[in-house]
């Protein structure tokens, strides 16, 4: 009997101890104690600049910016995981997604992705980094998708030491979903919120940056006309035959760009033929003379400043980065022979072309 009551006792003690390992097998909550209320992560990207121009979808500053942030109160999650008990993570969108298809950004389908930020045109992607990301042990495991907010994660492994979220790791994007308006835009926005097992919610994610277009807002042209010169019709020696080459430039100012050349925007220009000049198939950035000119067996050609390399008609065509300040555009045009010398008709030659200057 006594042998009995021993084992019976024994095995009430057991029951007691695996009763109290149960309790304490996984669970996650916020510390210190004295203020388990919900904190807030603050990530500020400071100052970035996109082209005016740019198209939809395009990066604002730096690609999967990374970052590290704390919070200012000292408060933190911790998470304890044993053998045979699973944790559970998430993050809740609290702003909203942009509805619409966007292009793939860096190589990833980003439609679905990307958080509105409360500025026209400019969105956000957060990736979070570890403890979210499933790569290192003792990590939430994202549930059917990367570690792209929103998403689920959960963690099956047992926690070797407690898990404290106490830093946030991750990478952020801006991105342009639209137009957006000039002058300095500032964002400040709640993008989510999480929750854990047993805590809901845990933490929230705060965005702020200030968004500048690169662009410039004067353009003045040194010659206009630009004066080619007179020639001889002798001095045309037969087709491709190019007289020497004029500069001319046209004068940006007033110009906003990155200052530390992250966001680099270039000055584009799109010429294109009027009053009667149209482009020359086959002859790069040759174009015809106006209706009303008397010479013939000729047209003008446009080059940039080197005066050697063409610069093509009817779309933009990149030029040369933005300063801050003011940018000189260098550009040359020449006559351009079209046909036979006993074609060429001496008389007034004029070209005609409209010009538009883009930032991309």
């Amino acid at each position: 009997m006594k042998s009995i009551l021993l084992f019976t006792s024994a095995l009430a003690l057991l029951a007691g101890l695996q009763g109290t390992t149960a309790f304490a097998a996984s669970f996650c909550e916020i510390r210190p104690g004295a203020n388990p209320a919900p904190y807030t992560f603050n990530l500020n990207i400071g100052s970035v600049y996109v082209p005016r121009h740019a198209s939809i979808g395009s990066v604002i500053g730096q690609l999967d910016r990374p970052f590290v942030t704390t919070t200012a109160d000292g408060r933190y999650v911790q998470c304890e995981n044993q053998v045979g008990s699973v944790l559970a993570f998430s993050t809740v969108q609290v702003a909203p997604i942009f509805p619409n298809p966007l292009p793939p950004v860096g190589g990833e389908d980003v439609t679905g992705k990307v958080f509105q930020t409360g500025i026209a045109g400019v969105g956000v992607r957060i990736k979070l980094g570890h403890p979210f990301d499933g790569v290192a042990p003792d990590s939430f495991v994202p549930v059917a998708q990367g570690p792209t907010v929103p998403f689920s994660a959960i963690l099956r492994e047992p926690t070797q030491d407690p898990l404290r979220i106490i830093t946030l790791l991750g990478n952020a994007t801006l991105i342009k979903t639209g137009p957006i308006a000039s002058g300095p835009q500032t964002v400040d926005t709640q993008v989510f919120s999480t929750r854990f097992s047993q805590i809901d919610p845990a933490f929230y994610f705060n965005v702020k940056a200030t968004v500048i277009q690169a662009q410039c807002d004067i353009s003045v042209v040194s010659d206009n006309p630009v004066d080619l010169g007179e020639r001889r019709s002798s001095d045309f020696t037969g087709p491709g035959y190019g007289t020497i080459p004029t500069p001319f430039s046209i004068a940006l100012g007033n110009c906003e760009s990155d200052p530390n050349d992250v966001t680099v925007a270039w000055a584009t220009i799109r010429l294109d033929g009027v009053n009667g000049s149209v482009p020359i198939p086959d002859v790069e950035g040759g174009f015809t003379l106006t209706t009303d000119s008397d010479a013939r067996g000729v047209a003008i050609q446009i080059l940039r400043g080197d005066g050697i390399t063409p610069v093509a008609l009817g779309r933009d065509v990149p030029l040369m980065p933005i300063s801050p300040g003011n940018t000189v555009l260098r550009l040359s045009a020449r006559y351009y022979q079209t046909g036979d010398a006993q074609t060429i008709v001496a008389g007034e030659a004029k070209g005609s072309l409209s010009f538009t200057i883009s930032f991309m």
